[in-house]
């Protein structure tokens, strides 16, 4: 990606954005610490001179004036590097000691902390800013005592250019590392960017890749390959329905075909025609039968269908089933029985498809169960599951043979000759990815269990 292109980004203006956030951040605080600095060293500016204050007021009690002056002046000769200001001046105005010239204007008459610019004697220049403290005496004397601040001034100069190069080296890192930052996330979203279009060309057997790093990239690219497996499941599920359409739906529209010639060709007695029409119409009900199967496992595959699911007792629902097919069952002599455990079991579900699901299911397994036989729906509730069986004890599946019947129209050698469209387990399955239930088939001894177990996070709150 270009770099033009790549300041252009939302992750690059997006790390800006931050970027100018952290700037004011850090500017509040360094204005902070520039102000505290300056507050700290102007306290320690007045702890010396109030030290030095009383220094002098000590001198002044035990040796009067004259010893005053003359200890102002030792302490003038021993500040080599001026940094102190003293001025001693009587009632009349008149300056008895000090090192600079006259009263600074700027303080008139008042007492207390004043701060002015002097020049002390024997410099030149501009003169130094010079905070003190104003001291009135007996007799109407009043002492100055201050101490210059061009010390402070260069220390906070100092600190506020060091701020001040940390503040741009922050910024400058801040860039860097932004487009740096952005140019490598920009990498990985243009690999997912091209991995689409590679899929859009039609080659659906691309995936995003995963990095392992375990962050939001690999979290989304698992879902897009997640769900890229589950269309490319449904496009391989159509292409197979559609071949199996084709090839299954092929005899019995010959079969349709030939018997509406036959009629047409006018050979035969009334009930030849109408056995023929019976054969066809039971030709067609089939037919629609399998389309009507096909449809149902569409609706079971489509997310649509989660707004009509409903809080129902699956138990409930077992013994509806049951109590439908008990006339089939008695006729074929099976014993088909319903049992469910006790406490309020609940389910949040689709209860038209489910019906259907556990109806395919019995049909099944009182078709393909003999004479005396048992089949039984269970309804069981276990920690933070509800799981439905059906058991008969009919000839089973084999075991290698349990993943192939769940594809649409396939059956098994053994019950070609049984009525059916080889669509029932389909349905099952589809109905169970729906609710997101565990579907499994398992070896009764003799006979098949089916089981259909929904997790705790298909029940209601």
């Amino acid at each position: 990606m270009r770099p033009a292109s790549l300041l252009r980004t939302t992750t690059f203006r997006l790390a800006l954005s931050y970027l100018g956030i952290f700037t004011v951040s850090a500017i509040a605080l360094l204005a902070l610490v520039s102000w505290s600095t300056t507050m700290f060293i102007e306290w320690q500016v007045q702890e010396t001179v109030e030290a030095e204050a009383t220094g002098l007021s000590e001198v002044y009690h035990s040796r009067d004036l004259g010893g005053l002056a003359e200890i102002i002046g030792s302490r003038m000769r021993q500040d080599i590097e001026s940094r102190n200001t003293y001025l001693l001046m009587g009632h009349s105005g008149h300056i008895l000691a000090g090192n600079i010239k006259s009263w600074p204007a700027e303080v008139s008459s008042q007492l207390g902390w004043v701060r002015f610019r002097v020049l002390q004697l024997g410099t030149v220049g501009p003169g130094n800013e010079v905070l003190a403290h104003v001291y009135e005496l007996a007799d109407g004397y009043r002492l100055l005592v201050g101490r210059s601040l061009a010390d402070a001034k260069r220390v906070k100069s100092a600190i506020n250019r060091a701020l001040g190069w940390g503040l741009a080296l922050t910024i400058l890192l801040g860039v860097v590392g932004g487009y740096f930052t952005s140019r490598h996330l920009l990498q990985r979203v243009e690999e997912m960017s091209r991995t689409a279009r590679r899929i859009f060309g039609g080659d659906m057997s691309q995936r995003m890749q995963v990095s392992g790093i375990e962050d939001e990239f690999d979290s989304l690219a698992e879902s897009f390959n997640e769900m890229m497996d589950e269309l490319e499941r449904l496009l391989e599920g159509i292409r197979t329905v559609s071949d199996n359409i084709a090839h299954d739906l092929r005899t019995p529209l010959n079969r349709l075909r030939s018997r509406i010639d036959l009629v047409l060709l006018g050979e035969g007695d009334c009930d030849a025609y109408r056995r023929t029409l019976e054969e066809t119409l039971a030709e067609a009900d089939h037919l629609l039968a399998t389309f009507n199967a096909i449809l149902t496992i569409s609706h079971a595959e489509s997310a649509a269908r989660l707004d009509r699911f409903e809080v129902i007792d699956p138990a409930t629902l077992a013994a509806d089933v049951v109590e439908l097919y008990e006339p089939l069952a008695e006729e074929k002599g099976i014993r088909l029985q319903c049992r469910a455990d006790e406490g309020g079991l609940a389910l949040k579900v689709d209860r038209h498809l489910l019906f259907q699901a556990l109806a395919n299911l019995v049909d099944n397994a009182v078709k393909y169960t003999p004479s005396g036989g048992e089949v039984t729906v269970a309804v069981e509730g276990g920690s933070g599951s509800v799981a439905i069986s059906v058991v008969d004890s009919g000839p089973g599946i084999p075991e290698d043979s349990r993943e192939s019947v769940l594809e649409r129209f396939v059956r098994l050698d053994a019950t070609r000759s049984t009525p059916g469209n080889g669509l029932g387990l389909s349905l099952v399955q589809a109905v169970a990815r729906l609710h997101g239930a565990k579907l499994s088939l398992g070896d009764n001894q003799p006979g098949l269990a089916v089981r259909m177990e929904f997790t705790v996070k298909d029940l209601p709150a």
